[in-house]
């Protein structure tokens, strides 16, 4: 009865985080400020819809406030980044991709917010000894790396975290989704939260629905979804 009244209420929650971070969306577009979507930056007026899921899930099954830490791995200039830092939270986004890093600093000068961008390659190198965040996110990031690393990169960002700490990560998932390194199974997924040494939030690790859609248009003959594990530092 408790799993499922809480799941019913991060499904009300992650609709009404869809809502505002639709809101930002449009905001940023009529400003001119553009947007990056799978390493994409452009100026745009929507987010598609299972993208827009993604992120507002992810968001919901965290209790996050004003004032937190937040380390992104990979994400420069996407909405969860500028929506957090809008929300007054501290965010640091990780991403090798100058262009993404020197437009995510862009906006967070131009609007005032608490967030600062940095090339630094975290599957290279460990951060040097710095204040432990209160969240650490990426978002359909980490199978785009060898396995091996997928699983080093996990371990090391499960550092980062100050007990009691939350991690939220997303990932290509199915036996059929297109990039080489997705989670296929899972058992490739247990193998990640392992490496984390985290726990699952509420004691649930994942569940796989079996739903499976075309969600990358460079390969419009592969079903897959996207997995999702939220989890907290002991």
């Amino acid at each position: 009865m408790w799993t499922a009244a809480c799941s019913l209420l991060r499904v009300i929650i992650s609709v009404a985080a869809s809502a505002n971070l639709r809101r930002l969306v449009w905001g940023m577009f009529f400003r001119g400020e553009a947007l990056a979507v799978n390493g994409a930056l452009r100026r745009r007026w929507r987010v598609r819809w299972h993208k827009l899921w993604e992120y507002a899930r992810g968001l919901a099954y965290v209790p996050w406030r004003p004032g937190w830490r937040v380390l992104d791995f990979g994400g420069g200039a996407t909405l969860p980044v500028f929506y957090l830092a809008s929300q007054r939270l501290e965010v640091i986004s990780y991403d090798i991709d100058r262009k993404l890093t020197d437009w995510t600093q862009t906006v967070a000068q131009k609007r005032q917010w608490n967030l600062r961008g940095s090339t630094e390659d975290l599957t290279a190198q460990s951060l040097p000894p710095i204040e432990p965040f209160d969240w650490v996110m990426s978002f359909c990031v980490l199978e785009h790396l060898p396995r091996t690393t997928q699983l080093k990169t996990a371990q090391l960002l499960a550092g980062c975290l100050k007990p009691g700490g939350f991690m939220t990560v997303t990932f290509d998932y199915g036996p059929d989704a297109p990039v080489a390194d997705a989670l296929r199974n899972r058992q490739d997924v247990e193998n990640l939260v392992q490496a984390t040494g985290l726990q699952p939030v509420d004691g649930v690790l994942f569940e796989d629905t079996q739903e499976r859609f075309v969600l990358d248009k460079g390969h419009p003959g592969s079903s897959f979804t996207f997995g999702s594990l939220f989890l907290r530092k002991q």
